[in-house]
């Protein structure tokens, strides 16, 4: 599994609509939400200022967050706007 590094999101009503990540080597790409709950469900690791971040099932959702409150919104503080 790689280590992605998540260099910008996006945010809106508190659910991540994208998130633009770099792999090492290759160029940046914006991922959609879907991919980026995919990717954490294939074991990826998210990387966000230095902290990984955490795929949190809350009900039959699932949320991307820096903690594990099993909270229904996406938490990624402190990256730039895609």
């Amino acid at each position: 599994m790689a280590d992605v590094q998540v260099v910008a999101a996006t945010l809106s009503g508190g659910r991540l609509e994208s998130m633009r990540v770099a792999l090492h080597g290759l160029p940046p790409r914006t991922l959609d939400r879907a991919t980026v709950l995919g990717w954490m469900r294939d074991g990826h690791s998210l990387l966000a200022g230095g902290k990984a971040l955490q795929l949190v099932e809350v009900g039959d959702d699932h949320f991307v967050r820096v903690d594990n409150s099993p909270e229904a919104a996406d938490l990624v503080p402190g990256l730039p706007l895609v």
